[in-house]
C-alpha cells in the first residue's frame, strides 16, 4: 500500500521543479524539508555546493566538529613523527642497519612516535549504537602510515599522504562550519648534511 505522506511529498517537489506550487503549498513542502521528510530543493543544493557544502543535518555538523578535533590531534603528532624520521631514518651504508636495532633508545622513540599517531588515526573499534562511521573515519582508517621497518620513501610519501587528507578534510569542515580556513601545513624540506665541496676564489 503506498504511503501517503510520501506520495504527498512527491507530488509537492514535482510541482515545484515545473513552478507550479502555490505559496501555501510552497510552505507545506518546505515544512516537510525542516521536518526532515523531504529532500533539499534543487536551488538549496547549489547554494550549499557553491559555499563548501553547508551542512543541513545535526550529524553531519556533528560529524565535521569531531573531524576537525581529530585534526587538531594529528597535526602535532604528523610533525612529531616527521621530525624524529628525519634524525633516527635515511641513514646509508653500514649506519642503516641501526634502523632495525630495537634496543636503539631514537628507534624506540620513533616507534612510540607512530603508536601515538596510530592511535589518533585508528580510533578505537566504535560500541553497539554509536553508529556507522563517518567518511573521514573511513579515510583515516584506510590511510597508510609510517613503519620503521619500511624504505624512507615509503614512510615519507606516508606522511605526506596523511598531510594532504588532513589539509583537504580540514579546508572542507572549516567551510562547511563557516570558520576560518587555515593554510596547508607545508612540511619543511630536510636539511642537507654532510661535506659540501665550495669552490675558493
Amino acid at each position: 500500500m503506498a504511503d501517503p505522506l510520501k506520495e504527498r511529498i512527491s507530488l509537492l517537489t514535482m510541482g515545484e521543479a515545473q513552478g507550479k506550487l502555490k505559496p501555501e503549498h510552497i510552505a507545506e513542502l518546505e515544512n516537510y524539508r525542516r521536518q526532515g521528510l523531504a529532500k533539499p530543493s534543487a536551488a538549496t543544493v547549489a547554494a550549499s555546493a557553491d559555499s563548501g557544502g553547508a551542512l543541513e543535518t545535526s550529524k553531519g555538523r556533528d560529524d565535521a566538529r569531531k573531524a576537525i578535533k581529530t585534526i587538531e590531534l594529528l597535526q602535532p603528532q604528523i610533525a612529531r613523527v616527521r621530525e624524529l624520521q628525519r634524525k633516527t631514518l635515511g641513514a646509508t651504508g653500514l649506519r642503516a642497519l641501526g634502523e632495525f636495532n630495537p634496543f636503539s633508545e631514537d628507534n624506540q622513540q620513533y616507534d612510540s612516535a607512530v603508536a601515538q599517531l596510530t592511535s589518533v588515526a585508528r580510533p578505537a573499534t566504535r560500541t553497539p549504537g554509536e553508529g556507522s562511521m563517518s567518511d573521514f573515519e573511513t579515510k583515516l582508517a584506510t590511510a597508510t602510515l609510517p613503519n620503521r621497518w619500511k624504505r624512507d620513501k615509503y614512510n615519507e610519501e606516508a606522511l605526506n599522504g596523511l598531510q594532504r587528507l588532513v589539509d583537504t578534510s580540514r579546508t572542507l569542515y572549516s567551510r562547511q562550519l563557516g570558520l576560518p580556513v587555515a593554510p596547508p601545513s607545508t612540511p619543511k624540506p630536510a636539511s642537507s648534511a654532510g661535506w659540501k665541496i665550495t669552490r675558493k676564489n
